[in-house]
């Protein structure tokens, strides 16, 4: 089974709308705030796309695991 690059596409934007509105509402639990909550929410998933992105480049770099 193949997927095409649309499919993909939309699976990471939902997974990651998934992610954000469970780190906002995990923040509003803990702060009872909603400033708060979705300032942390944005900065936490903000700050993870750039680390997943630079974790995907380095994992290219490694040749474990890699059949050819």
């Amino acid at each position: 089974m193949r997927e095409t690059r649309k499919r993909s596409i939309a699976k990471s934007i939902v997974w990651r709308v998934i992610c954000i509105v469970v780190s906002i509402l995990t923040s509003f639990v803990l702060t009872s705030k909603w400033d708060i909550a979705v300032a942390i929410g944005g900065i936490y998933n903000a700050i993870t796309m750039i680390l997943y992105y630079f974790h995907e480049r380095i994992w290219n770099l490694v040749k474990w695991g890699i059949i050819d």
